[in-house]
């Protein structure tokens, strides 16, 4: 039915098709080796990167995006992320006593796709499905570090942050500095600045490439999951992390 077809859709799945193969080209390059005129080109990498599927660097070199990590995982039959990582979620949440979670880099939210609740009585964390803002989470901070460095500015006048307490970081200058710390530290800490009295922190995981679209974390109640017990926790977050990481293919050597 050829009339039903979408013609820059189609070139939208050869755009993706050849950066599975040959990753790390240009718009230009694109172009010419699809033979697509270079303005659609443009178009449908920026609506990609919009959404997601790719990833654009700073020398405009086009990459598979974080959301076909999720995408793919869920194409395999029987084999999702979730899976992967769901005893590791486990283990956290009994070594900690802690409630346990692995999100995703999701339209400038941090997406929630598994949770392990602390076997504690007294807990805290978000369930599976939830998207929180990217500024007053720790896994949201994970990619504000790691994967959004470069982009604080526009995309913190296109999200608006707004104080959810009174230490939530609302300035693109202030997370700056934080993303800086995060990056030295190798951990993410939400200093209750989503809600009051909890605690969360967070480490990435890195994929193939080297990127770092997934992130493990724990959340607690500040009383208990104390700043002393914070670079403990992070270690045990780091170890679980390189596990996932080596299962997505991630090689150290990126």
């Amino acid at each position: 039915m050829p009339e039903y077809l979408i013609p820059n859709l189609l070139n939208a799945g050869r755009v993706l098709k050849l950066l599975a193969s040959e990753p790390d080209l240009t718009v230009l390059q694109i172009s010419r080796k699809l033979q697509v005129p270079r303005t659609s080109v443009l178009r449908i990498v920026s609506s990609l990167e919009r959404e997601g599927m790719l990833e654009i660097s700073r020398d405009n070199q086009c990459s598979l995006g974080p959301a076909l990590i999720y995408l793919g995982m869920r194409a395999m039959s029987g084999i999702d992320l979730a899976g992967l990582a769901r005893p590791l979620l486990k283990q956290l949440s009994t070594e900690t006593g802690e409630t346990a979670h692995l999100a995703m880099l999701s339209d400038d939210k941090s997406l929630l796709l598994e949770v392990c609740q602390s076997p504690l009585p007294i807990r805290a964390g978000a369930p599976a499905g939830t998207m929180t803002d990217l500024y007053c989470s720790a896994t949201g901070k994970v990619f504000l570090a790691w994967s959004l460095s470069d982009k604080l500015e526009e995309l913190f006048e296109r999200v608006k942050p707004v104080s959810r307490t009174s230490r939530t970081i609302t300035d693109a200058a202030s997370m700056e500095k934080e993303t800086r710390m995060i990056r030295k530290l190798g951990y993410a800490v939400d200093e209750e600045e989503f809600y009051d009295g909890i605690r969360c922190v967070a480490v990435p995981v890195f994929n193939g490439r080297g990127h770092a679209n997934i992130a493990l974390g724990i959340t607690g109640v500040t009383g208990r999951l104390t700043r002393k017990r914070l670079p403990a926790c992070a270690a045990q977050l780091q170890e679980a992390a390189a596990t996932l990481s080596a299962a997505i293919g991630h090689n150290r050597k990126h």
